[in-house]
């Protein structure tokens, strides 16, 4: 019986273990896929043209793709441009709205310990 109480309790802390790792691997892959998304999104905008060259969308091939492609280029660059600086917006306040706490605890800190100016009597 003893075993039996043994081997769940071995089981129980392995399946714990798999557990943190799993998680930790988790929010690994969501930050690297949220950090990522702006360039996803900037180099499918940017392969349109070459797919209205070569006809993968199925709409126009040869000298009329090329010619579609070229007129939309200049659009495509400023909206993936536009993505791109909002994405590093994004990202910029992604990673300052977690040390917030942090900063506020320092300051509370710093006001509590600075030296108060001496008075002149």
């Amino acid at each position: 019986m003893l075993t039996m109480i043994a081997l769940a309790a071995m089981l129980a802390a392995g399946l714990a273990v798999a557990l943190v790792v799993g998680l930790i691997f988790f929010v690994v892959k969501v930050v690297l896929w949220a950090v990522f998304l702006p360039f996803r999104i900037l180099f499918k905008l940017l392969w349109i043209p070459f797919g209205l060259v070569t006809g993968a969308f199925g709409l126009v091939t040869g000298a009329i793709g090329l010619a579609a492609g070229a007129a939309l280029l200049p659009i495509l660059l400023v909206v993936g441009g536009a993505v791109a600086l909002i994405g590093l917006v994004a990202a910029i306040i992604a990673l300052v709205i977690p040390a917030i706490p942090f900063v506020l605890l320092g300051l509370v800190i710093w006001a509590f310990l600075r030296r108060q100016p001496a008075v002149v009597a």
